[in-house]
């Protein structure tokens, strides 16, 4: 028969200590979780909204056709015009819980919420788009009229 002193392995009582601890610091990292994973679906958000604004320009260069991107806050989405097919592609929705708060685009200084792409590489005017997570966080997909369109 082994002594106490022999025997091998935990105690109950070592091993619902271990539980606990490991139930205490999983509990604390869910927040941190929940922040993260909105924080990443609005940057994804972003990265879709500038895709979609790249691509129409590399289109318009590449086919010669002028491609018309229109974003809507009421229904939460975009979609991309074909201007000389009158091919809609979209519409394009954004990441769940995330929101177009605004759309300000300025074309021959009126304000609105559509851009085109030129054949030439150039967009018709200027302004951002504006994703919102649901904690208020906010990031802005700017575009200028020489074709540059980046997330600041």
């Amino acid at each position: 028969m082994k002594t106490q002193a022999q025997q091998k392995g935990f105690t109950l009582i070592e091993t619902a200590v271990v539980c606990v601890l490991l139930g205490i610091i999983l509990a604390m990292s869910i927040p941190s979780f929940r922040s993260y994973r909105q924080s990443q679906l609005l940057e994804d958000g972003s990265q879709q909204v500038l895709g979609q604004l790249r691509l129409a320009r590399q289109k318009a260069i590449g086919l010669q056709h002028e491609q018309r991107l229109t974003f809507s806050t009421g229904s939460n989405n975009f979609q991309v015009l074909d201007v000389v097919t009158n091919q809609t592609f979209g519409p394009f929705t954004f990441p769940k819980d995330i929101t177009l708060d605004r759309a300000d685009l300025v074309e021959g200084g009126v304000t609105g919420n559509a851009i085109s792409a030129y054949s030439d590489g150039r967009f018709s005017g200027s302004g951002e788009m504006v994703l919102k997570n649901p904690k208020g966080v906010r990031d802005t997909v700017s575009v200028q009229v020489s074709g540059l369109a980046l997330i600041r």
